[in-house]
């Protein structure tokens, strides 16, 4: 830290303020037993919430007793040193931890909540310290070495209970803004379901028909499984993560090298739909994006179907906004099979999802309104994301203050950090 620290606060490596810091392990993986026990092992993946409550494995105290597993009590300091740097919580039980994890046991002169508060406001940067080539991670003495600003110990509490305050307003605020975020959700549903009926412009049926996907298509295709490569050299590459939005994004585009019988297999035109033939999640399968002019010539990914649509019977956009509707959403993961938690959808399928189709006249109105209605949706959506991402810089700015001396009064009457630590160094000092 470069700010001056108030009067009474000392600046201290981390490891001088700790009583210890604890590592685990993993139990042999080829000794299926060991994962059939009832003593929570927290990883990584168990960080989802500051306070859990359990763990994806459990593990027997034989697992336990021959392996490097270490057990640590409820409500023990834990940050991750490899993989989801940063992350920090308190279980709510006693658990052992695997080897991506350290508990941190604070002396008599850090308070927990303190010590947790302020790992909270350094995440970015210890994130910013993992080397690795596949996984980042963090050293054990990196940790030790950190410098964090020790205040006055009944300071220390009054800093806590401050933020934990001002936190509480915050999570009430961000609560509504998710609320919102919900309602719009289900706003977006509730059009498409009335768009595709005809419900949202009082539409006349009479002229509707009862189709099949399969007979509004004049090709369907699976994309390349050909390696692709980052390198921009040869043909560009659409994947899930450029159209599982809804419509076509060109970031972190991947580019193959085609012959020319591939090319024109794989060749996007404007107005195919390229929908998510596999993915972990089901609402994923079948989504997608109409390839407007940016994605003409590109070529899809193995993970993708391409719908070439008749465009002299059905809009592109018309047939992907029935494809997002509630109504065909459920017909669509009713049909998609799970293979070791995979869903997927095949051609056949896609053909025989049913279709409401009206004149193309009153396609085009449906699609007027619904792009006029969801850009409302839009705004509001983006709105949110304002506030929830102004909600996370005011958090930031709390614990700047906090951690220099900024939040609370300080206090002449409270003793001086440097008195507790050199009593602690010195009963340190005597047990040597």
């Amino acid at each position: 830290m470069t700010e001056e620290l108030p009067e009474g606060w000392s600046l201290q490596s981390l490891g001088e303020v700790l009583n210890g810091i604890v590592g685990g392990g993993t139990p042999s993986k080829g000794v299926p037993e060991y994962f059939q026990g009832s003593i929570p092992l927290m990883t990584v993946k168990d960080m989802k919430v500051a306070r859990p409550t359990e763990t994806g494995f459990n593990i027997t105290q034989e697992a336990l007793d021959n392996s490097s597993s270490k057990m640590i009590p409820a409500d023990t300091v834990v940050i991750a040193t490899r993989m989801g740097l940063g992350k920090v919580v308190r279980p709510r039980m006693d658990t052992a931890i695997n080897q991506d994890l350290k508990a941190l046991f604070p002396s008599a002169a850090l308070d927990k909540s303190f010590l947790e508060l302020w790992l909270i406001s350094i995440a970015s940067r210890i994130e910013a310290m993992g080397t690795g080539t596949t996984v980042k991670g963090v050293r054990l003495n990196q940790i030790k070495d950190l410098e964090i600003p020790v205040a006055p110990t009944n300071e220390q509490q009054r800093i806590v209970e401050k933020i934990e305050t001002l936190f509480a307003q915050l999570d009430k605020g961000e609560e509504a803004v998710r609320e919102v975020q919900n309602l719009l959700k289900r706003c977006r549903e509730s059009i498409l379901k009335s768009a595709v009926t005809g419900e949202l412009t009082d539409s006349e049926r009479s002229d509707w028909v009862e189709l099949k996907v399969g007979e509004l298509l004049t090709d369907i295709r699976y994309g390349t499984a050909k390696k692709c490569s980052p390198e921009p050299h040869g043909t560009a590459v659409l994947r899930i993560p450029n159209v599982v939005g809804g419509e076509v994004d060109l970031g972190k585009l991947k580019y193959i090298d085609l012959n020319e019988r591939e090319k024109t297999k794989l060749s996007l035109e404007r107005g195919d739909i390229l929908i998510v033939r596999s993915n972990g999640s089901a609402n994923l399968v079948a989504r997608g994006a109409v390839v407007d002019e940016r994605g003409e010539g590109m070529a899809f990914a193995g993970y993708l179907i391409r719908l070439r649509v008749d465009q002299d019977r059905i809009l592109p956009v018309f047939l992907n906004m029935s494809l997002s509707s509630p109504q065909t959403r459920q017909v669509i993961e009713r049909q998609a099979r799970s293979t070791s938690g995979v869903h997927n959808i095949n051609s056949g399928e896609v053909k025989s999802i049913p279709v409401a189709l009206p004149p193309k006249d009153q396609q085009a109105e449906i699609i007027e309104a619904v792009n006029e209605a969801f850009a409302k949706i839009i705004n509001l959506e983006k709105w949110c994301e304002t506030e929830l991402k102004r909600s996370a810089a005011l958090r930031q700015s709390i614990l700047k203050d906090a951690f220099s001396g900024r939040l609370v009064p300080q206090d002449p009457d409270d003793e001086p950090a440097s008195a507790l630590l050199e009593r602690i160094q010195y009963s340190k000092k005597l047990r040597k």
